[in-house]
């Protein structure tokens, strides 16, 4: 299962906002990771909580499919590789 963290909340746009930016950073077991962010309106939710779960919830399928395509790729790319002497 891949580690979720919080990685960017914040209201947006930060002149006027209309609701807030909501980022994920994905770390995978296999050393690879990625970030995501999408938009939640304030109309959509009421607390920082609630637009964490709306955030997820508009970008959980895409996540998903992707944490599915990294995690068959081999762990050796981003692996310190000590040349034989």
């Amino acid at each position: 299962m891949p580690k979720v963290v919080v990685a960017r909340f914040e209201k947006y746009p930060p002149d006027e906002p209309t609701g807030w930016a909501v980022g994920f950073l994905v770390e995978l077991e296999n050393g690879r990771s990625f970030y995501v962010d999408t938009t939640v309106g304030f109309e959509e939710a009421n607390t920082d909580e609630e637009a964490v779960n709306v955030a997820w919830g508009k970008l959980q399928d895409s996540v998903n499919a992707q944490v599915e395509a990294l995690s068959n790729k081999s762990p050796i790319v981003g692996r310190e590789f000590i040349p034989p002497s």
